[in-house]
């Protein structure tokens, strides 16, 4: 069962990183102001600015700062400044043995997934959200939400659409980004979905590698025993149902279609400006009906439950 870390007050510390593409600085930069101007301090590892080609680093200048925020024993969050690709180089060398010690909110989504995959398999939930050169294009209102939930302030989340498949679950929140749970499959960092609600976005992909995706985690075996299915948005698709025959719903329901999970789309969270803090790790219960969908985070004193 995951725990989660301590949530942050006024004048926490919240280290910065760059474990896997390249940064925009200027926007990390912005990111971090905002996050001064909630009250949070900020620490920029050594090498968060050292670009290397299509990397925010090279690999073990990379592996080297993520080592450094997991073991820092102040820090309370470790934010990830982008994601793009790379962070599957290094997560295989991490040692949290100090990170038990002193846990800390990880923050970040698209590549960041395995990061957070990885955090859930010691013990801990870890936030998937903007990264930090995201934060200051989201609409100020999901700014707002995320650093309330840094501060222990949990919003629900909610969503309305016509092609839900309707039901009741409960159980532990995992997922992320649809080509990095693919991607973790026979790794150090795959997860048992059995008995879970998954959670999936997915960004500039088109049809058919998106029916390809769903289609590999069906034949491996991860969606049989899932609990319940959230489908958050998927953007700047390259082809539409005109060309492919299927939109995205109709593919997931369709791979969906033997089971009776409930089944719940539209979530605001993804790679667009309205990107809801999601609890990863964290116990919640899920509702769908025809049209719309609701997902609690449970608060019953449990190690794995936030307040």
């Amino acid at each position: 069962m995951s725990k989660h870390p301590p949530f942050l007050g006024k004048n926490d510390l919240i280290i910065v990183i760059s474990p896997s593409g390249v940064i925009d600085k200027d926007a990390v930069l912005k990111g971090a102001k905002i996050l001064e101007e909630a009250g949070f301090k900020i620490e920029f590892a050594p090498n968060i600015f050292n670009a290397h080609f299509k990397f925010g680093a090279k690999h073990h200048e990379r592996l080297s700062d993520l080592q450094f925020a997991l073991d820092h024993k102040e820090a309370k969050a470790i934010y990830c400044a982008r994601g793009g690709f790379g962070i599957t180089h290094i997560i295989d060398a991490l040692d949290w043995t100090r990170f038990k010690k002193h846990p800390k909110w990880i923050i970040g989504f698209s590549d960041i997934t395995a990061l957070l995959h990885a955090a859930f398999q010691n013990g801990y939930c870890s936030l998937h959200a903007s990264v930090l050169q995201g934060l200051p294009k989201l609409s100020g209102d999901y700014q707002k939400k995320l650093i309330e939930f840094l501060s222990g302030n949990i919003k629900s989340l909610k969503a309305t659409s016509t092609f839900n498949k309707a039901g009741k679950a409960s159980g532990q929140l995992i997922g992320g980004n649809l080509s990095l749970l693919v991607h973790q499959i026979a790794t150090q960092t795959e997860l048992d979905y059995a008995g879970k609600i998954l959670f999936i976005e997915e960004v500039a992909e088109p049809l058919y590698h998106i029916d390809r995706m769903l289609l590999q985690l069906k034949r491996a075996g991860k969606l049989k025993d899932l609990a319940g299915l959230v489908v958050g948005q998927f953007t700047n698709i390259s082809e539409d149902k005109s060309i492919y025959g299927q939109s995205v719903e109709e593919i997931i329901l369709s791979h969906c279609e033997e089971h009776n999970f409930p089944i719940g789309f539209n979530f605001p969270f993804g790679h667009r400006e309205e990107n809801m803090p999601i609890a990863h790790g964290a116990n919640v219960s899920y509702e769908v009906s025809e049209n719309d969908a609701y997902l609690n985070y449970l608060n019953d004193n449990a190690e794995n439950n936030l307040p």
